[in-house]
């Protein structure tokens, strides 16, 4: 099985140099295929990407003159499967996949197979609040929740919504908790894992952006501060006891 890893971009260089590159190194190889959506970045970051892509280390780049937002993408990354992929990965590019045996991709695929009523299903990631966990839903391997980010989210691609009432609108940011609650609606549930975490980069100063980056984009104003945690492991990303389910 290969699976689609999709990575919606927009500045910030040196991160998305880094995920790619982790992924290449922790992922087990055959099994995805790397693809670079670009919302809007400046040339220096448009060549880099399309560095990426001679270089082979990118199966496709997108590279859009405009910011879409969260809501256009997610359709175009559902269109960009084959209609027999059973699931496809949507991540950005401030967020790294641990180093794990076997790999953090074949785990997951693990859990979802065992797993058939899930829509959404994400590595754990500090602070678990944002994705509203069911505490009365802690499984093993899994804990419930109401919606997870794009933080290498795997997806069932039979269970997005596509025909369900999902609005593919340019510039609309947010959309983590529309396609989980649509999806809910056929009965699929989203999850986060218990024993797998990845590592969200963009919480620190700026969020890794410039200051002139940070005024391009009027979502910034309105974040409160980066979380910061500490790791107890730096490869696999677990944080340490008071920061993890």
């Amino acid at each position: 099985m290969v699976v689609n890893i999709f990575i919606t971009s927009w500045y910030r260089r040196e991160m998305t140099k880094k995920v790619i590159n982790l992924i290449h190194e922790r992922t087990a190889p055959g099994t995805y295929a790397i693809h670079v959506f670009d919302n809007g970045s400046d040339k220096i970051t448009q060549d880099f990407l399309y560095g990426l892509l001679q270089q082979k280390k990118i199966v496709s780049l997108h590279l859009d003159s405009r910011n879409t937002g969260c809501l256009y993408n997610k359709s175009i990354f559902y269109m960009m499967n084959e209609y027999t992929d059973k699931y496809f990965c949507v991540t950005d590019n401030d967020v790294y996949p641990p180093k794990l045996s076997p790999d953090w991709l074949s785990q997951m695929i693990t859990i979802m197979d065992a797993h058939p009523d899930l829509a959404f299903l994400a590595p754990q990631v500090p602070p678990q609040w944002l994705q509203t966990p069911d505490m009365k839903k802690v499984k093993d391997d899994i804990v419930y929740c109401k919606a997870v980010g794009n933080t290498f989210k795997m997806v069932r691609r039979s269970a997005f919504p596509i025909a369900d009432g999902y609005i593919n609108m340019l510039g609309a940011f947010g959309d983590d908790g529309l396609v989980c609650d649509l999806a809910a609606m056929r009965n699929y549930k989203t999850a986060f894992c218990r024993n797998i975490f990845c590592y969200h980069a963009g919480q620190c100063d700026n969020w890794g952006y410039t200051d002139h980056e940070v005024s391009l984009d009027p979502r910034k104003a309105g974040y409160g501060p980066p979380f910061k945690y500490e790791l107890a492991n730096e490869e696999t990303y677990e944080p340490t006891s008071e920061n993890r389910i």
